[in-house]
């Protein structure tokens, strides 16, 4: 699938471990001609009552997913509950939903 010139809102698991992986999506999308929405915190990473801000977060990035063309999930092992359900709202929303090895486009530079 290629993806050019669009709106795109990664999702995946927001564990630390994940951290390299979706900076790796996120420079190759943008390289394509994206402008891409990407988490903001990282489990444990968020100073504060996490739990407190928890329905913000979640909402905002729900309106990332409403205002983006495609959903690019980093990688099918970082497919938990709350990302199988952001992937079903988007698809609800009509949006194209795929996994980044999906993506085609020259990801060697």
């Amino acid at each position: 699938m290629k993806i050019e010139n669009k709106v795109v809102c990664l999702v995946g698991s927001t564990k630390p471990e994940w951290r390299r992986k979706y900076r790796e999506v996120l420079e190759a999308m943008t390289l394509m001609g994206n402008a891409v929405f990407t988490v903001v915190w990282f489990r444990g990473d968020f100073k504060g009552d996490f739990e407190a801000r928890r329905p913000l977060m979640e909402q905002v990035h729900f309106l990332k997913i409403q205002t983006s063309d495609v959903v690019v999930c980093i990688d099918h092992e970082a497919v938990g509950e709350h990302t199988a359900l952001e992937m079903e709202y988007a698809r609800s929303l009509g949006k194209v939903v795929c996994f980044f090895d999906e993506v085609e486009g020259d990801l060697s530079e």
